[in-house]
Order: C-alpha cells, then sequence, then structure tokens
C-alpha cells in the first residue's frame, strides 16, 4: 500500500488557521481560503480540516462559508475532525463534500456509535482519532482524555486501538500530545508495537515531524501508511513534494495526487 502525506488545518474562531503545540492552538497562520490554496497548490495527496472550535462538543455545526470553501477550493480528498457525535453528523460532512470524518470524543464514551455511522457512511469513510500520552518516557501509552486534560490511565492506546478497527473504523489516526508542534519527531517507539498488533486498517501518526527523515522513519514501517502533518508546513520550508521526494529515494513508495 502506497503512503500518504496529509496536511492537518487547524480551524480556531471560525475560519482562522492555527498552529498547535500539545492541543493547545497558539498562533494564527492565515485564513482558511489561503491555506487550501497553498496546500492544494503543493501538491498534497489529501488535507484534514480539524475544528478546534468544536473538539469535545456534543453539539455539531459547520459553517456554510466553511463548507463552501472546501467545495470551491479543494479537488483532493480531505477529510473533518470535530464534533462529529452521530451518523447524521457524518453523513451531513459526507454530502457537503469531505470524504471522510473522524472520530474522538464520542468514540471515547460509546465506541458503538463508530458502528453506527460506520453502517451509514461506510467504513472507508469512517476513522478514529487517538490522541494519546506517557505519563514517564518509557512506559506504554495511554489514551488521554483532552476534554479533562487527563491520560486515561484504564484506557492503553494498543487496546483502544483496536477497539476502535473492532468497532468499524477504516482508519486511526495516533496522535502524541507532547510531541504535538514540536517539530523533533514522530514517535517512531510506536512502530514494534504497531507491527505486531495484526491491525488491519490503515493506521496515521501524528505529532512532531519537522523534518523529511522524520517523516520518512516512521513510513518505512509496515504499520504505518500515513503521516499528518502541520507546522512543518507553515515553520519550515519543507512542503509535501519534498518531503515526497525524500521517502521516495529512502524507497518507500509513495501515492501522488
Amino acid at each position: 500500500m502506497k503512503k500518504r502525506i496529509i496536511p492537518s488545518i487547524l480551524l480556531h474562531g471560525g475560519t482562522n488557521v492555527t498552529l498547535s503545540q500539545q492541543f493547545t492552538p497558539w498562533r494564527t497562520v492565515g485564513a482558511l481560503a489561503q491555506q487550501l490554496r497553498i496546500h492544494v497548490r503543493r501538491n498534497c495527496d489529501e488535507l484534514l480540516i480539524i475544528n478546534t472550535d468544536l473538539a469535545g462538543s456534543s453539539f455539531f455545526s459547520c459553517s456554510h462559508r466553511l463548507l463552501s470553501l472546501v467545495r470551491q477550493e479543494v479537488d483532493i480528498p480531505i477529510a473533518y475532525a470535530g464534533g462529529i457525535s452521530s451518523a447524521e453528523d457524518a453523513s451531513s460532512c459526507i454530502n457537503s463534500g469531505f470524504d471522510r470524518v473522524y472520530l474522538t470524543s464520542a468514540f471515547i464514551d460509546d465506541s458503538s456509535v463508530v458502528s453506527s455511522i460506520a453502517s451509514v457512511i461506510g467504513s472507508q469513510s469512517t476513522g478514529v482519532c487517538l490522541p494519546y500520552r506517557r505519563s514517564v518516557i518509557g512506559d506504554a501509552p495511554m489514551l488521554w482524555d483532552f476534554r479533562a486534560d487527563k491520560l486515561r490511565q484504564d484506557l492503553p492506546l494498543l487496546e483502544v486501538l483496536q477497539a476502535a478497527v473492532s468497532s468499524g473504523a477504516g482508519e486511526v489516526l495516533l496522535y502524541n500530545v507532547d510531541r504535538d508542534g514540536c517539530l523533533q519527531g514522530l514517535d517512531v517507539s510506536l512502530l514494534d508495537m504497531l507491527e505486531v498488533s495484526g491491525i488491519s486498517v490503515p493506521v496515521l501518526l501524528a505529532g512532531g515531524a519537522g523534518a523529511p527523515e522524520h517523516v520518512s522513519a516512521a513510513l518505512v514501517s509496515p504499520a504505518v501508511q500515513g503521516v499528518v502533518a502541520g507546522s512543518i508546513f507553515a515553520l519550515t520550508q519543507e512542503t509535501p513534494a519534498t518531503i515526497r521526494s525524500h521517502c521516495e529515494s529512502m524507497g518507500i513508495a509513495m501515492r501522488r495526487p
């Protein structure tokens, strides 16, 4: 399976695009329309919009302006995360032009919502995003509930990942909270765990990508199908094309737009 590079766009305060550090928005880098055009022009494989205004919310509302911009500016696959808690919410996103939705809070509260959504829009369009942390370096990764800013010691990441797949998720995004925005490298310590886990759906990694070498270090593993990144594209000279070229030079088969 060919590997993917997926720029993430974090919305905060409507259609303002921000960067984050450890899941906290800290710097505005432009408007949504501008960022969409930049990424499309740079030949990215696909995009992920994360609506931080609705993160953790049980009330979903996607503005007409956001939906209009997506339809006008994007001709590549695009996914959405933020406030999805029902099949109705997910269907609204898919019908508005998104190709996939990601759940976090709704899945944590009731994993059966994944199967109910997948039964309507299909598993291929249903993803789960799992933010995680470790209590200390070297410990097993645990799910992090961002709503309570709490490490869920009762929810080991591997068990939650397996539960997400069993519930019907067609893709899972593993998001390292401590590395988010640091540009110091992805959490490749997960690779051994993933390679023996037998997970049957694509797994994406996010949090920490700051150089092409960071991306290739993750994508070289057969257990990782893609990397999601944001700050690297705003704070460095790297683009999806330069990272893709580097990965190809390392013998990694990459998806092209």
